[in-house]
C-alpha cells in the first residue's frame, strides 16, 4: 500500500516540528560523550566526500562545516543552498540540530541538496557530532 500525499505531508510536518522543538529547547549534552577522533574517520568516509571542515576551506557540494554547531542555518559564506533551505531553515545550529539533520535530511527540508545522503549509522552518530562540535 502507497502512502497518500495527505500521509506524507503529515510526516514532514511532525518531523519538522520535532526538529524545531529540538532547535529550540536543545535535549541537552547528548553527544558530550561522543569520541571525536573517531568522528574525524566517519567524516572522512560519510562527509567528506561533499563537504570541507577546516577553517576558510571552499564549499564543495554541501557547505564548509567549520564551526556548523554554533551559527544560523544557510549561512556558510559563498554557497548556493536550495530554495527549500533558505525557506525552511530559520534556526541556530546546535549539535542536536545538527545530529536531527543528519539523521534525516530528506524528511527534515524536502528538496534541500543533501536529500540523497543515506545518513550515519546510529551507533556513529554521537562521534560524529562530537567531531563537528569540536570545529570552531
Amino acid at each position: 500500500m502507497r502512502p497518500t500525499s495527505f500521509a506524507l505531508t503529515l510526516l514532514v510536518v511532525s518531523l519538522t516540528f520535532s526538529l524545531t522543538i529540538t532547535i529550540a529547547f536543545g535535549t541537552g549534552s547528548a553527544f558530550a560523550a561522543g569520541d571525536d577522533a573517531h568522528g574525524a574517520a566517519i567524516f572522512a568516509r560519510q562527509c567528506a566526500l561533499c563537504h570541507t571542515i577546516g577553517k576558510d576551506e571552499p564549499n564543495r557540494f554541501g557547505p564548509n562545516l567549520f564551526g556548523i554547531t554554533e551559527r544560523k542555518a544557510a549561512s556558510a559564506p559563498g554557497y548556493d543552498y536550495s530554495p527549500e533551505f533558505i525557506t525552511m531553515a530559520t534556526w541556530t545550529w546546535s549539535p542536536d540540530a545538527v545530529a536531527s539533520f543528519i539523521v534525516a535530511p530528506r524528511l527534515t527540508i524536502p528538496g534541500n541538496k543533501m536529500s540523497a545522503f543515506p545518513g550515519v549509522a546510529d551507533s556513529e552518530l554521537d562521534d560524529l557530532i562530537a567531531y563537528l562540535a569540536a570545529q570552531k
